[in-house]
């Protein structure tokens, strides 16, 4: 036990293809590029990831992560699928789709705003921190569902009439244990280059 990266871990790697154990600046915006996040929102979620989780995993400001620290960067609203160590929690993981079971047509699947309403429900876990990371956790907190649905959703869900974005539950899983992401860059290469199809929420 301990022996291995945490899945918290994993899951930033993404962001340092080359194994360091650090993510730059740079490697953040490029990373997001990868996603197919817009230039200037990842400059401006850059500057802003890179300099709370640069100053709590360095313990000083800085602008370089560190991924071996990173589980001191959880934020005070979250989900709690990743608990105080970086680990995966299986129990808040069903739990995110045990909430959105009723307002939906599908049990297996998830809207950004059915993960609002959970993390939103849990209220703020690290009320030691203070107020301003209160504050501060849960606007970016609303930021962070929101681009990973715009960039990760892979069907739609049926709530009051109208089809919303949605990800099914196996999707959601891959991005807390670290695949995901890589595989979304991946598919966005083979997209450009025309090999694959771009895929349309709710269509195989």
């Amino acid at each position: 036990m301990g022996m291995g990266p945490t899945a918290l871990q994993r899951h930033v790697a993404y962001f340092d293809p080359e194994g360091t154990g650090l993510i730059t600046l740079r490697q953040t915006r490029e990373g997001m590029r990868r996603l197919g996040v817009p230039l200037p929102l990842r400059i401006l979620l850059s500057l802003i990831i890179n300099g709370m989780l640069g100053y709590v995993t360095q313990g000083r400001p800085s602008m370089v992560i560190r991924i071996d620290r990173i589980a001191q960067g959880k934020h005070p609203f979250d989900s709690g699928t990743f608990d105080r160590s970086g680990e995966l929690d299986t129990t808040a993981f069903d739990a995110l789709f045990a909430s959105a079971a009723s307002t939906g047509d599908a049990t297996d699947t998830l809207t950004a705003d059915e993960m609002h309403a959970l993390i939103t429900s849990r209220g703020n876990q690290m009320v030691d921190r203070g107020p301003l990371a209160g504050a501060l956790g849960r606007w970016f907190t609303v930021r962070e569902v929101n681009l990973f649905f715009c960039v990760a959703a892979d069907t739609t869900k049926t709530v009051n009439g109208r089809a919303v974005p949605a990800v099914r539950k196996k999707t959601m899983w891959a991005f807390y244990e670290g695949t995901l992401l890589p595989d979304l860059a991946r598919r966005r290469v083979l997209v450009e280059a025309g090999c694959v199809r771009r895929r349309v929420p709710g269509k195989a």
